[in-house]
């Protein structure tokens, strides 16, 4: 993984995600959460803005984050005018979030383990941020992804994970273990996608 280490890594990988179909787990997550009818979703690690533009076609305001500099000019430019207006963009790197506002819908598909070893805290700081009700979608790579090489990378035991689903009622669950490639070559995928909603304190 030390491709996503160089200059401009991650503004190259998102150029290349533009023109696909959202993900799977993005139209999973919305036949549970609705339209959004104004209501605020939190984009994590929006990247192309793929999953961003769906929410927005779906009615959600939304607060997308990521650290690539390029990817919030480079989402707007496609977007209508009207769905522009219920955007807000932060480029922040996940060692930086903080300070979110209270949302009714997370999406962190292929995000949340670039927190490194930061994710515990973001975490937290997301289901925080999540109202009770509310619904979040995201992907975790398990402990036999081969990006367990990869720095600053998080992969998680089994246990690890369902500690950090303890606060979902989880409505969609699938673990995928497979060789593929990705962005970087080679690669065994060991990844688990979750579609839940938060309950209450």
């Amino acid at each position: 993984m030390a491709h996503f280490d160089e200059p401009g890594a991650w503004s190259r990988y998102n150029a290349t995600q533009v023109g696909r179909p959202p993900r799977a787990l993005a139209r999973t997550l919305l036949q549970h959460a609705g339209d959004g009818d104004g209501r605020l979703a939190l984009d994590l690690g929006f990247g192309a803005g793929v999953e961003t533009a769906l929410l927005l076609d779906r009615g959600w305001r939304v607060l997308a984050v990521d650290a690539d500099p390029a990817a919030g000019d480079s989402l707007r430019a496609r977007l209508p005018a009207e769905q522009a207006t219920r955007l807000t963009v932060r480029t922040r790197a996940f060692a930086d979030l903080d300070d979110l506002p209270a949302v009714q819908l997370v999406h962190a598909a292929w995000s949340l383990p670039y927190a490194g070893v930061h994710l515990h805290r973001v975490w937290d700081a997301v289901l925080a941020a999540l109202t009770p009700g509310g619904w979040l979608a995201c992907d975790l790579f398990g402990e036999r992804d081969t990006t367990s090489d990869a720095r600053d990378v998080a992969v998680l035991a089994d246990a690890e994970v369902e500690r950090l689903l303890a606060r979902l009622d989880v409505v969609h669950r699938e673990e995928q273990e497979a060789d593929g490639t990705s962005f970087d070559g080679p690669q065994h995928w060991h990844v688990h996608s979750v579609v839940g909603r938060r309950r209450p304190d």
